[in-house]
């Protein structure tokens, strides 16, 4: 409940309107049985016409101001309840967008795209129900029992036993439902979490005519769903055939139990037809109860669900349980030194293990591996996109977690493994790092990274419009771009992560040239010796570990590993490896 009232209270003044105009549309409806009584007590039994018309002109009256409260009520509750989604809508994408990476791995993607979605409109919806029905259902229920009692006691006590013999049922029934409703949600998470994949890889499903598989993984997920939603659906099959049924049972006792009251001259015919019309107020009043418990038995597994992502730190929350209070990150940080690190994304199996090197400033590190061997890893610790499980990372000797993480990757710059472009025109994309970047400084770090001619040969230039996911572009442009994208930053600390593997081999080696015109620290991930032959530093990786690490002719010397991955790379026979691998 906190939450919900965290988000209602800056609407105070709608959400109190909301019941108060109900309970104004309540009144109203309760007195029209009541009056249509007198009509037939006294204006069509009781000899007496000259009641109809100012009682039938009063009945008019109440019932447009009723009305009136209806709308009121209706719309006060509707600006509430959009107001909430989207207070509740703009928290959620902050926290996440502040998220850590491993964070956003715990909750996975599709799960925070349901939560932002599914549940955020089923909580919504179920405020802006509750605002009318969860005030209408009680104001309704004792309203129409008081009056009643004011009708006929002996028929009142039995009606009343019956509808709370329904209430009961009823929340059984809810009580009941509430793990079928977290199970569903899971299974639609299941259930977007494939579809997103089967979108996404489309066309590599497509190059290798494999729609059959994807059509079954669909049908399977789309059949669990199918299965949960029915057994929610068939647990709750039991309400609405009861509520008649009890519906039907309070007509019959109050006609049979009327019957004898009429008899003994303490009811009328007009008290038996109000007291059928206060019952059935009753059952829609129950109704409509069961209906809003239900939303709130399904919406509280999104509320949950909600507050587990609004209860999950972010990277500054995080940072400040592990510091007193920040570092100022050196104008121009340098010295990177890793020190026994260790880290695993499960808490079992380590991606890195005992970790150690020292990078100094202005220097070239190049890290170089087998596929899977902890080489991205390694450097989505640097900028802190993760925290290591061990051991300590430090920059000018200040290790990391004393830092401001913003402070940090403002000038940590990466570079990542997949190119990722957004939709939007190409100027867009380039100040995302930089929002002040004029076009000239655009341009020129286009031109370093070998993308500036292919940009002035579009009609649009800077102007032209990317696609969602860049397909408008080839796979080289999209990485040349995003190595534009980061050089225009300034970083002093850049990181290419294998950010070479969609080019040629001639591009690459003019963006390298312009990278030695560089002064900052770099590291550079690779799988070509050919890209880091000059590196200052060689890091060869081997399942998490450093089996070596040195300049090139010092691996070459020392690493085995390093000489037959340069072998490979160069067709270099072992007998003339030595002295041509050293010319």
């Amino acid at each position: 409940m906190n939450l919900i009232w965290k988000y209602l209270r800056p609407h105070w003044k709608l959400a109190c309107l909301a019941p108060l105009c109900v309970l104004l549309e309540v009144w109203a409806e309760l007195e029209q049985p009541d009056l249509m009584a007198v009509i037939v007590d006294r204006g069509i039994l009781g000899g007496e016409p000259d009641v109809v018309t100012p009682t039938g002109i009063k009945m008019v009256v109440i019932m447009i101001i009723g009305v009136v409260g209806g709308i009121l009520s209706i719309y006060a509750a509707g600006r509430v309840a959009y107001r909430f989604g989207a207070d509740l809508r703009s928290d959620l994408y902050s926290r996440i967008s502040r998220f850590s990476f491993s964070d956003v791995d715990r909750l996975e993607a599709p799960s925070l795209i349901t939560r932002m979605g599914d549940d955020v409109n089923r909580v919504q919806q179920v405020i802006q129900a509750s605002m009318r029905l969860l005030f209408r259902a009680p104001f309704m229920f004792v309203g129409a029992v008081v009056m009643s009692f004011m009708i006929d006691t002996n028929v009142s006590v039995v009606l009343l036993a019956l509808m709370l013999c329904s209430f009961v049922f009823v929340i059984r029934i809810m009580r009941s439902s509430l793990p079928l409703f977290v199970d569903q949600q899971r299974k639609r998470d299941g259930f977007v979490s494939v579809v997103q994949e089967i979108l996404v890889g489309v066309r590599v499903t497509k190059a290798y005519t494999n729609e059959d598989v994807e059509s079954r993984k669909f049908n399977s997920v789309n059949a669990n769903l199918l299965d949960s939603t029915i057994k929610v659906s068939r647990h709750m099959s039991f309400m609405m055939p009861f509520v008649s049924f009890a519906l039907n049972a309070g007509i019959i006792a109050v006609i049979y139990f009327g019957a004898g009251e009429i008899e003994a001259d303490r009811m009328k015919v007009g008290g038996i037809m109000a007291t059928i019309n206060y019952l059935a107020q009753i059952q829609m009043a129950l109704m409509m109860a069961s209906h809003v418990i239900l939303s709130i038995t399904q919406a509280e597994a999104s509320v949950n669900r909600l507050r587990e992502v609004l209860d999950t730190p972010t990277e500054a929350e995080s940072d400040e349980r592990l510091r007193d209070g920040s570092t100022p990150l050196p104008y121009s940080p340098g010295d990177v030194v890793f020190d026994n690190v260790s880290f695993s994304y499960d808490g079992n199996r380590h991606q890195l293990d005992g970790v150690s090197f020292n990078l100094h400033r202005g220097e070239t590190l190049a890290i170089l591996g087998e596929t899977g061997s902890g080489k991205t890893t390694l450097v989505n610790l640097i900028p802190r996109y993760y925290d290591p499980s061990s051991g300590s990372i430090s920059i000018d000797g200040k290790p990391l977690t004393s830092i401001d993480r913003r402070e940090l990757q403002s000038k940590v710059a990466m570079v990542m493994q997949h190119s990722l472009l957004f939709s939007g025109t190409i100027r867009d994309n380039m100040r995302m790092g930089k929002p002040d970047a004029t076009d000239d400084e655009i341009m020129a770090a286009c031109d370093a990274a070998q993308m500036g001619d292919h940009i002035r040969s579009l009609a649009d230039g800077l102007d032209h419009v990317l696609d969602q996911g860049a397909t408008n572009l080839s796979g080289g442009q999209k990485q040349r771009l995003c190595i534009a994208r980061t050089l225009l930053t300034r970083p002093d600390v850049l990181i290419l992560d294998d950010s070479f593997c969609s080019l040629d081999l001639l591009t690459e080696k003019k963006i390298k040239m312009e990278l030695d015109k560089l002064t900052m620290t770099k590291i550079i991930v690779a799988q070509r010796i050919s890209s880091i032959r000059n590196a200052n530093q060689i890091l060869m990786l081997r399942n998490g570990q450093v089996e070596a690490c040195g300049t090139h002719d010092e691996l070459m010397n020392s690493c085995e590993t390093y000489r037959e991955t340069f072998r490979a790379q160069t067709g270099l026979s072992n007998s003339n490896s030595g002295k041509e691998a050293l010319s």
